[in-house]
């Protein structure tokens, strides 16, 4: 009975470390800041992405349209104090899994500075995750799905273009 319960207990512990492991950026960086009213955060998810695809715009692009339907969800963190504390945590979380986050692109000028991370699985964008503290206003966007080179450089069009 007690290899039993071993065993389960160890099953229990792998589960757990492969959920929290899971967690996206901005779950990540949510759970930072619980209680901080500070910060707002909006979660896309899987059918607000699928009504996306209905607009004709989208529709019309159909690079775009496949693009969003390997996506999974969009996050977006925003905070309109405390921008440069936020990002400096961000980037602080950044660092922590730098085994998991490749840096992409950076921008920084007089108003700010962009960052723009990505995660891969066998050689697939899964993750980006782009920080921006710019004009003392910070914000998170982070994407989950699949994702091509060519659709983060579109995203990152706003962006100084300079490679990390």
């Amino acid at each position: 009975m007690n290899d039993m319960k071993s065993v389960l207990l160890t099953l229990l512990m792998t589960v757990l470390s492969v959920t929290v492991a899971a967690q996206d950026f901005a779950t990540r960086f949510m759970a930072e800041h619980k209680s901080d009213a500070n910060l707002s955060c909006i979660t896309i998810s899987p059918t607000m992405m699928k009504q996306i695809l209905k607009v004709d715009a989208v529709e019309k692009d159909e690079n775009m349209a496949e693009v969003i339907s390997n996506l999974k969800s969009m996050q977006l963190i925003t905070a309109k104090v405390k921008a440069t504390r936020y990002y400096q945590e961000a980037l602080k979380i950044v660092e922590k899994n730098s085994d998991r986050f490749d840096p992409y692109l950076s921008s920084k000028d007089k108003f700010g500075e962009s960052r723009i991370m990505v995660r891969r699985h066998k050689g697939t964008i899964v993750e980006m995750v782009m920080l921006t503290n710019y004009r003392k206003k910070f914000s998170v966007i982070n994407f989950t799905g699949i994702m091509s080179d060519d659709f983060i450089s579109e995203l990152a069009g706003s962006m100084k273009q300079k490679r990390s």
